[in-house]
């Protein structure tokens, strides 16, 4: 009996020796590095200007980490587009924390550049259906030309999640009269975006713009999308 219980206290030892050992560390708290970026999230930027970043601060806790923030960008001022600028920085325990900001290099001057809030009405045959808000980029090219980066609103690169690909770009000419002109559009997964017979008009003084938009492979669709309310 004596035998059986000292292997017996042996064999809980070794358990508990085991476990000690497995969730060594495993219950460790760190904590993450919390990154604020110093200006807008989303700036535009004169074509041809030097770029400076306005930064991220990171602070780990009370512990400033500012001056080890690891940034990377591609913003080419030569080219206008909407570029990325990506910070990071690693906590004492070797957790990454990520933040970025959206530079669109542009016509600053262009009174029409903004993030603008977006509004849709899809209608297929005789039925209608309603999404929204999400967020659409316009910046000026210059000539009262300006890039739309989602000529149908969102509906599939933010409504079904579908990303960027699915956005339908394209480059569109304010007229004298307010009208719009689609000057060209990217193709896109199921063919480029125009305009509907209905057109496309702009509001100088209020920044609305309507359009009403369908695509090649999905013309049995045709999107009234509503642009309001720009971040500059």
């Amino acid at each position: 009996m004596k035998k059986i219980l000292f292997l017996l206290t042996i064999a809980v030892a070794f358990v508990l020796s085991s476990c000690d050992k497995e969730s060594l560390g495993v219950s460790k708290v760190t904590t993450y590095a919390t990154m604020t970026l110093n200006g807008a999230s989303t700036i535009f930027w004169q074509k041809g200007t030097p770029y400076i970043d306005q930064e991220c601060e990171a602070l780990e806790g009370t512990t400033d980490l500012s001056a080890d923030v690891v940034v990377e960008n591609n913003v080419d001022v030569s080219t206008m587009g909407i570029y990325s600028v990506n910070y990071s920085v690693e906590n004492s325990d070797g957790f990454w924390a990520f933040k970025s900001r959206k530079v669109i290099v542009c016509d600053l001057t262009a009174p029409l550049n903004g993030v603008y809030t977006s509004n849709l009405v899809r209608t297929a045959g005789t039925a209608t259906a309603a999404r929204g808000p999400f967020s659409v980029v316009v910046y000026g090219l210059g000539n009262n030309e300006y890039y739309i980066d989602d000529l149908i609103g969102g509906w599939y690169n933010y409504g079904n999640s579908y990303g960027p690909a699915y956005a339908g770009p394209g480059v569109v000419k304010v007229n004298p009269d307010n009208s719009v002109t689609l000057v060209s559009a990217e193709a896109w997964t199921w063919g480029p975006c125009y305009f509907t017979s209905a057109g496309a008009t702009v509001n100088p003084v209020t920044k609305t713009w309507i359009l009403n938009t369908s695509g090649a492979g999905i013309a049995a669709y045709s999107w009234l999308v509503t642009l309001t309310n720009p971040i500059k």
